[in-house]
């Protein structure tokens, strides 16, 4: 037997064996799709979107999101200890507006990129306006007004009663005051105002 014929059978058995042992080979997936919640969204609410891949079993690579509004994700490994597809992340919008949400493939450390890309398109509507507070709103207070020749005496109550005093000379007004409501209009001799209604 020739050495060329001896060595032949050892070869194929050698080749049989490392076919045995080599490690599975991790197929690339492709993205397929990228479904988000809530949508339509409001501005300042959190957004939840889930990327999808066909072929995703045993998958190993690199994926990022890219959010319309000038920021993306840092790129994200898919695979091995890191789980698989699919793949969520969330996102808040500042503004309202319509955006195009992309997600693709790309290098992550020594993953490769995930093959193909998926879109989906969300409208974020304006944040929602505080509810009215109910209840009826403190009145008022207007500010006392003593009639010509007569000064504030004092301060004014948080009911809107006040007292005005006479300056030297001073007469009598032909007309009352007008005295804002839950008070009553009051004259003496050295005095007069609007005083709390009994």
């Amino acid at each position: 037997m020739s050495p060329r014929t001896r060595t032949a059978p050892l070869l194929i058995l050698t080749l049989s064996a490392l076919a045995l042992t080599a490690p599975p080979v991790f197929a690339s997936p492709a993205i397929a799709t990228v479904t988000v919640t809530p949508s339509p969204a409001r501005a300042g609410q959190p957004v939840r979107i889930t990327v999808s891949a066909s072929d995703a079993e045993n998958a190993i690579c690199g994926l990022t999101v890219h959010w319309d509004d000038g920021q993306s994700e840092r790129a994200q490994k898919v695979g091995d200890k890191w789980g698989g597809f699919p793949r969520s992340f969330e996102h808040t919008y500042a503004r309202p507006g319509r955006y195009i949400i992309k997600a693709e493939g790309q290098r992550a450390g020594t993953f490769l990129p995930c093959g193909g890309e998926a879109t989906a398109t969300l409208v974020v509507e304006a944040a929602a306006m505080p509810a009215a507070q109910t209840g009826t709103a403190a009145p008022s207070v207007t500010k006392p007004a003593c009639p010509a020749g007569w000064t504030l005496k004092g301060k004014a109550g948080k009911d809107g009663s006040f007292t005005c005093a006479p300056k030297k000379g001073a007469g009598k007004p032909e007309q009352p005051l007008a005295c804002p409501a839950g008070t009553s209009y009051f004259v003496s001799n050295k005095a007069l105002g609007c005083e709390k209604a009994p």
